[in-house]
């Protein structure tokens, strides 16, 4: 595939009256979609495809109750896939000046032209299955007073130095709200759009108490403003920062762990690479031929879902506009099946499972989970705990991205609360975990039923019957 690139700076602007208009901004760029597809049609190709993507953001960042980050910015941008007896050209814009996008078009052409050609390159029909309706967007966004925001990040902020008097600094309390809109448009007749808002709150903070300090963090999001509970948010950074203080080393040791969902869910990220259908071909995959295997405990099933609600990655579609659904990758900790793009499904004669993503304009799609979570079961997580004689809850890992992607291995630092008779009695730092990721899950013998969604990975609280726990040997 051969890649032609133009690019615009990016519009920043702390002008809230001017750059918050996106109507206007999101609107203009349908024309000129229009007009480069009926270009592409008149150029003998063998199939094309247009994907463009228009955003407004904002962002609001609060320190010691006073507004000390607003920036608001807008991105547009479409790129172009041409097809021509299977050589693929690719390119992309963000000026979308007449000149710039019909130049763009006649260099993707030419590229398409010099490139090695691959059988397996194709794009989707038009959606034969009715589109999903989802409730993704805030249409009240807009007209909410930006004072508003400014105050909800203040919240956050506030609800954080009051949890705790030992809470002595808030490195950052941010709200970040974004309205976007995506068009997808090919040869075959397929045009397809949708729209969706998402706003969030993040703080990161510093609880001290003599010679120790310790940080804690948490994070949230919504497509809806009034759904979004900053205030939590900000306790909830609190409480973890000052359930770390005086935390003490442990010994090596092999106990049982509990992973809550913030962690889990990043374990869950690691492993989520094994189930894309393009590190399966290649091999790079620690589930490589284990398809229809118990792989997993019988606790476990994992699914991706483009249509959970409220999900960060919810959409009717995906980037390449075969329709979003809700797949099972594993049942019962049988593993079931993988996720597919339209290039990795042609290659096994299969359809796309509807995971194409592309990490910003200028990359063509690429196989990605949407809302990729372990499903909850029935039991609340303080029982997970209280069933523990002597164990770790492992509050933060640090390293995880380091684990073998194909072995599963891994050996990563973390904290965590030190468990006996039931209880948590003391914060411990300074060792490490290690293991096998397969292993590891294979070992989960209760599930809580706490299920939260840290970006677009999501997890309850997990137990695992044992961990290897490197610590002092003293």
């Amino acid at each position: 595939m051969r890649q032609v690139r133009q690019v615009s700076k990016l519009r920043r602007d702390r002008n809230v009256k001017d750059s918050l208009k996106r109507e206007l901004m999101i609107s203009d760029i349908n024309p000129i979609i229009d007009s480069i597809a009926a270009r592409l049609a008149h150029m003998g190709l063998d199939a094309y495809e247009l994907f463009s993507a228009s955003s407004a953001g904002l962002t609001i960042e609060i320190k010691d109750g006073v507004l000390d980050v607003f920036v608001a910015a807008e991105n547009t941008g479409l790129s172009i896939r041409a097809l021509k007896d299977h050589r693929l050209g690719f390119g992309f814009c963000t000026d979308l000046s007449p000149a710039v996008v019909f130049a763009l078009v006649d260099r993707v052409v030419q590229a398409a032209s010099e490139s090695d050609p691959d059988p397996f390159v194709g794009f989707p029909p038009p959606p034969t299955e009715t589109m999903p309706r989802l409730q993704q967007f805030d249409h009240r966004l807009e007209s909410i007073p930006i004072k508003d925001k400014i105050n909800g990040a203040r919240r956050l902020e506030a609800a954080a130095r009051s949890s705790d008097p030992r809470i002595k600094k808030v490195r950052k309390a941010a709200y970040v709200e974004t309205t976007g809109r995506v068009t997808i448009l090919n040869h075959t007749g397929l045009k397809l759009r949708y729209e969706k808002t998402l706003v969030s709150g993040s703080i990161l903070v510093v609880a001290e108490e003599g010679k120790n300090a310790e940080i804690g963090w948490d994070y949230g999001f919504s497509p809806f403003f009034r759904s979004l509970d900053l205030e939590s948010i900000g306790r909830t950074a609190a409480g973890r920062a000052v359930s770390m203080l005086g935390a003490r080393p442990v010994r090596s040791t092999q106990v049982p762990a509990i992973f809550p969902p913030q962690v889990a869910s990043d374990v869950l990220k690691v492993l989520s690479a094994s189930f894309m259908a393009d590190n399966i071909q290649k091999g790079k995959s620690m589930l490589v031929g284990r398809l229809k295997e118990e792989v997993f405990s019988p606790h476990v099933t994992i699914l991706d879902d483009g249509l959970y609600p409220a999900g960060i990655a919810s959409s009717p579609f995906d980037d390449e506009g075969s329709l979003h659904r809700r797949n099972l990758l594993v049942s019962g900790g049988i593993l079931k099946g993988f996720l597919y793009d339209q290039y990795t499904a042609n290659k096994e004669g299969l359809v796309s499972t509807g995971n194409a993503g592309r990490q910003g304009i200028d990359s063509a799609p690429s196989v990605q989970a949407t809302n990729l979570y372990i499903r909850p079961c029935s039991v609340d997580p303080a029982k997970l705990i209280s069933d523990v004689d002597k164990g770790v809850l492992v509050t933060d890992i640090m390293g995880l991205h380091t684990a073998d992607p194909i072995s599963g291995d891994f050996s990563v630092g973390a904290t965590g609360l030190w468990i006996e008779r039931g209880e948590t009695v003391f914060p411990v730092k300074g060792f490490a975990i290690s293991g096998n990721l397969i292993d590891l899950f294979k070992n989960v013998d209760a599930i809580g039923n706490d299920l939260r969604f840290y970006g677009q990975f999501g997890s309850p609280t997990l137990r695992v019957s044992n961990l290897n726990i490197a610590g002092t040997d003293s």
